[in-house]
């Protein structure tokens, strides 16, 4: 059925948003995910047949089992993320030394910069990699403005919306319903959120298609109530941007995971319960008590008698071992390094090809991961590009020509000494920056011109001053 019958005024609500909510994509479902996303809801405190039950003494103490959490699924999804995305995506543009393209230019990264882009991807991503989907909606608000380099009557905005919790947007959980043709091309994108305002709470059912939006809206959440609110979207495309995976980037981690808590937990019982040092003693004891007071005690014994401090026998050692290689196998099995200060300390003082060499296996993830993320940003950057094109018409056809390609860089601490050195060697020891971009860069004088004019009298005065003279001169 086509979309534009599918959302036909003539049908149902109900009908409408039940085929709406047709989902073909392999997603799975966020209440499950979170179960392992979560640590709070980890089999360590859920499954009372897991750990012993508290138990209650006489004294009305409560002796507590240990229950430890080792977050290793979110660990894993902020490691991805920050990899991905802490050295920000760049963009490149192909402007052919036209300046109507650079101008179009400057005015796509104003708008890029104006929704702090940087930080759109990284709470947007962290949910992609965690809950599997995340949707980025455009819009534009009246407004006049010169923000993007030119009189504006609009200001553009985006809002993402995922079914994990985030800070993206003041709604949160929000369900995802992507409508796909036979060719696999979306041709709608619904949004299922709710609203609470003084203990009502609202429903939404948000449909986005090229042509149009509508918002369903109801009190009781079966939309029998529904109100509608249709606008034209006249770019001419869906403005959201809908990016999935099959898989959460921590799958097949939880077996390693569980046994990590249960081991760290078990140990902790035991620690507590032995952490008080027993005294051991062997023989028989002359006398009924020791003598000497509180603070010293002598015990008395009878030939061969002793007195030792009993410790559990526990291997120490081999329990970190264990811990050691599953949280190894974690790491393997994601291709995620651990970047921890005790582990970056134990590294010591290595170069910069030292440490890109340690981040290979987690750049080759990067590599595997971005093209599906860069693809995204494609179609993201042509929706701008068409709201651009609405609010100054005659940059159409230079919109058309202007090509953008979306660069992610793997995250790698970068050595700037060894960076210059190799710039610098490049171009056979000449200088790769000016002394006033030096200055500027340094970031330490508030006005650099008046800097660089000290310099320039220092430098002339330092070169009078060595200035050779020829005692002769005039003697002729």
């Amino acid at each position: 059925m086509d979309i534009n019958e599918i959302i036909s005024e003539d049908r149902p609500i109900a009908q409408i948003i039940a085929d709406l909510k047709d989902k073909t994509t392999p997603v799975p479902l966020w209440e499950e995910l979170e179960e392992y996303y979560d640590p709070k809801k980890h089999e360590i405190i859920t499954n009372p047949a897991l750990r012993p039950r508290d138990k209650r003494k006489k004294n009305g103490q409560i002796d507590r089992a240990a229950r430890i959490l080792y977050p290793a699924e979110k660990i894993v999804t902020r490691r991805m993320n920050q990899m991905c995305f802490t050295i920000p995506v760049e963009r490149k543009y192909e402007t052919e030394d036209d300046e109507t393209l650079k101008e179009i230019a400057n005015a796509i990264e104003a708008i890029y910069e104006k929704v702090r882009i940087n930080g759109v991807n990284k709470n947007r991503m962290r949910a992609y990699f965690g809950a599997c989907e995340v949707c980025t909606v455009w819009y534009a608000v009246e407004e006049e403005n010169e923000d993007y380099g030119f009189k504006c009557k609009y200001k553009f905005k985006c809002r993402s919306y995922s079914p994990m919790p985030t800070k993206m947007s003041k709604i949160s959980e929000a369900k995802l319903w992507p409508v796909f043709d036979e060719y696999d091309d979306m041709v709608a994108m619904c949004i299922e959120y709710t609203i609470t305002k003084k203990k009502q709470t609202t429903y939404y059912f948000d449909c986005y298609t090229k042509d149009t939006f509508k918002s369903y809206s109801s009190k009781n959440g079966l939309y029998t109530d529904a109100e509608i609110e249709t606008r034209p979207i006249p770019i001419g495309k869906i403005p959201a941007v809908y990016l999935w995976r099959p898989a959460p980037i921590y799958d097949g981690i939880a077996n390693n995971r569980s046994d990590i808590e249960l081991t760290l937990s078990r140990t902790s019982d035991v620690i507590r319960k032995n952490s008080a040092p027993i005294v051991k003693v062997v023989g028989d004891l002359i006398g009924d008590k020791p003598d000497g007071g509180e603070a010293r005690e002598v015990y008395k014994l009878k030939q061969g008698g002793d007195v030792g401090l009993v410790s559990p026998a526990v291997s120490h050692d081999a329990i970190q071992y264990y811990i050691s290689q599953l949280k190894e196998n974690i790491e393997e099995d994601t291709q995620m390094p651990n970047l921890s200060m005790t582990n970056v300390k134990s590294l010591g003082n290595i170069g910069a090809d030292a440490r890109k060499t340690l981040l290979a296996d987690a750049h080759m993830k990067v590599g595997e991961e971005k093209d599906d993320i860069i693809w995204a940003f494609d179609r993201e950057c042509n929706i701008i590009k068409a709201f651009l094109a609405e609010a100054k018409n005659e940059w159409r056809d230079g919109i058309k020509r202007l090509k953008v390609s979306h660069h992610i860089t793997p995250f790698v601490q970068n050595d700037r000494a060894a960076r210059i050195s190799e710039l610098t060697e490049a171009t056979g020891g000449k200088p790769v920056m000016s002394q006033q971009t030096a200055v500027e860069r340094l970031g330490e004088v508030k006005d650099v011109d008046a800097e660089m004019k000290r310099l320039k009298e220092e430098q002339r005065a330092e070169t009078e001053s060595s200035r050779v003279v020829d005692v002769f001169e005039g003697a002729r």
